[in-house]
């Protein structure tokens, strides 16, 4: 029996040779072959991600209060960010229409950029969601400055750092070739990046107080003073979250980085809005920039806007 056995083996053997099919899983197949018929690799999302792939973690306690959201307040702190812009596009539609300038809407999306960026990075703590929100932010920046810088700033700003002078439409193109470079220098050492961004905001304030001592608008000024306030409670919120996390844990308040966000929103969109109104009284000398607010105009802590009167009317109701 085991004879015979052997034979029928031996047999099928050697029929498989002769015919040049391969017997199966037992044969004894070249290494390209075996290597072909081995199963793919799994595929992996890239390391940068991965939750937790950011060497930043706030204060705020992750997976506290969700499994699948990492800084369950940091993440949904950014909700402004994502609802009040929408607004802004609609309440600017005459001032885009007056100045004959539709790039404020790109502020306005840019923003919600930010605020979607945010969210995901806290609610995943991965590396690509950190270089999201700071690259938004940086582009956000240079949007504004771009826009808004006054027109008597540029000779002087030209002439220092540029070889040459050139007019606003220049200054935008030296302003994204700017931003480019910053995007790409920011992912060499990410390390600094929110601590530039901040420092970013400083020269950006000083201009805000230089431009609101030159209006004569109470309404602005008084706008412009609570936005102020605004950025420093958010930076001291900023820093405190970032430096001092354990003593603001032992208060049982690891939260100072969701109030940034409320904070450093309130007093941005307010910024551009102030800027706005500034340029809208260079590039419309026409017009009147007035500043209401949404819903209620005598309720100065709603929502401000920028409108824009005929100054022929208004010569008019005087007469």
């Amino acid at each position: 029996m085991i004879l015979d056995s052997v034979r029928r083996r031996a047999i099928t053997g050697a029929h498989a040779g002769q015919t040049g099919d391969q017997p199966g899983d037992n044969d004894m197949s070249s290494g390209d072959d075996h290597v072909n018929r081995l199963p793919p690799a799994s595929w992996e999302l890239p390391h940068h991600l991965h939750r937790g792939s950011s060497e930043i973690d706030w204060c705020e306690s992750n997976y506290a209060v969700s499994t699948t959201i990492a800084e369950f307040v940091n993440t949904f702190s950014n909700v402004l960010f994502i609802i009040i812009p929408p607004l802004l596009i609609i309440l600017f539609q005459q001032y885009a229409k007056r100045t004959k300038s539709k790039a404020i809407y790109v502020i306005w999306l840019l923003l919600i950029v930010v605020g979607m960026a945010s969210a995901y990075f806290h609610a995943t703590l991965s590396f690509a969601g950190q270089m999201l929100d700071e690259l938004a932010i940086l582009w956000l920046i240079c949007a504004g400055v771009s826009l808004w810088i006054p027109a008597r700033y540029l000779p002087y700003l030209t002439s220092r750092y540029l070889p040459l002078q050139m007019n606003r439409y220049g200054f935008k193109w030296a302003m994204f070739a700017i931003t480019i470079i910053g995007t790409i220098l920011s992912c060499i050492k990410p390390v600094i990046n929110a601590f530039a961004l901040l420092a970013i905001g400083v020269p950006i304030t000083v201009m805000l107080v230089v431009e609101m001592r030159r209006c004569q608008d109470e309404k602005i000024r008084r706008l412009g003073f609570r936005t102020c306030v605004l950025f420093v409670t958010a930076v001291c919120c900023w820093l405190n979250d970032r430096l001092l996390c354990d003593l603001w844990t032992k208060f049982r308040f690891p939260y100072l980085h969701g109030f940034w966000h409320i904070l450093v929103f309130l007093s941005s969109y307010a910024c551009c809005v102030l800027f706005a109104f500034f340029d809208a009284s260079e590039i419309a000398p026409e017009f009147t920039p007035k500043l209401r607010y949404w819903p209620l105009d005598t309720f100065e802590f709603g929502v401000p806007y920028i409108t824009l009167q005929s100054r022929t009317k208004e010569i008019k109701r005087d007469m």
